[in-house]
């Protein structure tokens, strides 16, 4: 108990597209305690920072312990200036986030994106402790990687190496992303778009289907309300068009899957993020059936991160040591 006292700390921050994530760890690998809420996206780019230092607080009413203060976040990023820029997750359009929480903690802020915090947990705490060329992959809110190639983290001039989620795999664009482009893998599988790739997908039904369909019941009729969630609930209890959507979309997450090997040829992918998580054989099951349809190289082994939910919050730890490098 002596030693946690006197102990340094450091902050570790796990901004999503839909929940915001605070724990409290050391450099060794402990967290020791953590609290998650939803974001409030209702009070713009202030509003945001406001509750994260609500919550830092919750867990540590003083800063005389912490160190340092990690930020993982969904991107895009622009590293020089510490913000989240153009995100698909919130209408604002620019989130300054480095030198609003520097300025009312006195510590330094280390910034980067959520899944590059993620790939270092898998590679300091995870399954990819003894890979030299691994990439984790998140699929949730919206869909993002984390990527060492030969040991090299990757992180870009911008901090966006590894924007998979924004790969294009319908030329067609029938569907608009969050981002505003247009057939980017995000907008048929990312959590955030799940209406309305449901919504494509039963276009061509029979109006009687649709309508006998546990989806549409769930919905009340209206389509728009549909989320993620109802659609692999809807599965999992049988219903037929949710399991044909299912599978749908396992084959463009297969080519998505497939693009990541192209692009970087890694020994192993680890797979988190709530839609992966909460649904593993419907989502990774598929990709591992169709992959090796779309992909030139070597498919690696795929699997569902042991580190559940947590992975960022355990990459964030190592943060200061790969960005000192």
């Amino acid at each position: 108990m002596v030693r946690l006292i006197s102990m340094k700390m450091m902050i570790c921050i796990d901004l999503g597209g839909t929940n915001l994530r605070v724990a409290l760890g050391s450099s060794e690998g402990r967290i020791f305690s953590r609290i998650m809420e939803r974001i409030d996206k209702s009070s713009g780019s202030k509003g945001i920072i406001r509750q994260i230092l609500r919550m830092i607080h919750s867990l540590e009413k003083t800063s005389d312990r912490i160190e340092c203060v990690n930020v993982a976040a969904a991107g895009p990023l622009n590293l020089k200036d510490g913000s989240i820029v153009n995100s698909p997750h919130f209408k604002f359009k620019n989130i300054p986030i480095v030198k609003p929480l520097e300025d009312a903690l006195g510590v330094p802020v280390h910034f980067v994106n959520d899944c590059v915090a993620g790939v270092i947990g898998e590679k300091e705490f995870g399954a990819g402790r003894r890979c030299s060329n691994i990439v984790y992959v998140t699929l949730s809110s919206g869909i993002g990687a984390g990527v060492f190639v030969d040991n090299h983290l990757l992180m870009g001039k911008d901090g966006n190496a590894h924007e998979v989620g924004h790969i294009t795999i319908d030329h067609s664009g029938m569907l608009t992303c969050g981002c505003g482009c247009k057939g980017h893998w995000e907008a048929y599988c990312g959590g955030d778009a799940a209406a309305n790739f449901i919504k494509l997908q039963l276009e061509s039904k029979p109006r009687k289907d649709v309508e006998a369909s546990q989806l549409y019941r769930i919905s009340g009729g209206n389509l728009n309300m549909l989320s993620s969630r109802d659609l692999f609930e809807s599965a999992k209890n049988g219903d037929r068009l949710a399991l044909g959507i299912v599978r749908n979309m396992g084959r463009l997450n297969a080519i998505g899957f497939a693009n990541i090997v192209n692009a970087y040829d890694p020994e192993l992918i680890t797979v988190g993020g709530a839609i992966a998580i909460s649904n593993p054989n419907l989502v990774l099951g598929p990709v591992k059936r169709l992959i090796r349809q779309y992909s030139i190289n070597r498919v690696p082994r795929i699997m569902l991160t042991r580190l559940g939910e947590d992975s960022v919050l355990y990459g964030s730890l190592k943060l200061s040591h790969y960005l000192e490098r």
